[in-house]
């Protein structure tokens, strides 16, 4: 009987030690793999537009990093609008966002997140968005959420809309949207109206 007990206490043992190798394993894998944060310079697309209208180009560049910076304002304003009492950037019951970046592939937005969860277990997730043009906004529709090459369901991810502040109508009128590797390219047909 005590052998069957020591071999029974062994076993128990041994597995308690596999689980929690394979669960700090787990944690290892799904932990960020470089830091990232939610800074960002304001970007005031009407001024740029307004300049560029100066200039006498009809076409407004968005680089990656103004994209950056738009998404990250977008998101702080619109997390703290949602959650008012909220001091940091929660995306979901119990999920801290630490950090972002977006990366511009053409008609496509990669985005890796760093979050964490309940406080406890850091991770990062990679998110595809498929860009869409609706006047005046930049529309991101999730196209796919994972957690490294763990798939996670497309209904943990909301549609994103990234309004750009553009000058009045009366002024320019986009004539045309051209998603490229690392910029948004916006076209503009100036609208001018003489008074006789």
């Amino acid at each position: 009987m005590g052998k069957t007990l020591k071999r029974l206490l062994m076993s128990f043992i041994v597995i308690l030690l596999l689980l929690g190798g394979a669960l700090w394993w787990f944690l290892l894998y799904i932990a960020p793999d470089e830091p990232l944060d939610m800074s960002y310079a304001p970007i005031d697309v009407k001024e740029k537009a307004l300049d560029m209208v100066k200039k006498m180009k009809l076409e407004l560049v968005l680089t990656e990093s103004d994209i950056n910076h738009l998404i990250k304002m977008n998101m702080k304003d619109e997390l703290a609008i949602s959650r008012p009492e909220s001091t940091h950037q929660e995306i979901a019951k119990a999920i801290h966002l630490d950090g972002a970046n977006f990366d511009l592939e053409e008609n496509r937005l990669i985005a890796q997140m760093n979050i964490t969860y309940k406080n406890k277990i850091p991770a990062r997730l990679d998110a595809v968005y498929s860009l869409d043009w609706e006047s005046p906004n930049i529309i991101l529709k999730p196209q796919s959420l994972s957690v490294k090459a763990i798939q996670l369901p497309l209904s943990m991810l909301e549609t994103i809309v990234i309004p750009l502040d553009l000058p009045a109508q009366d002024v320019v009128t986009v004539r045309d949207v051209q998603f490229e590797n690392n910029q948004i390219k916006i076209r503009f047909k100036l609208q001018i109206q003489l008074k006789l």
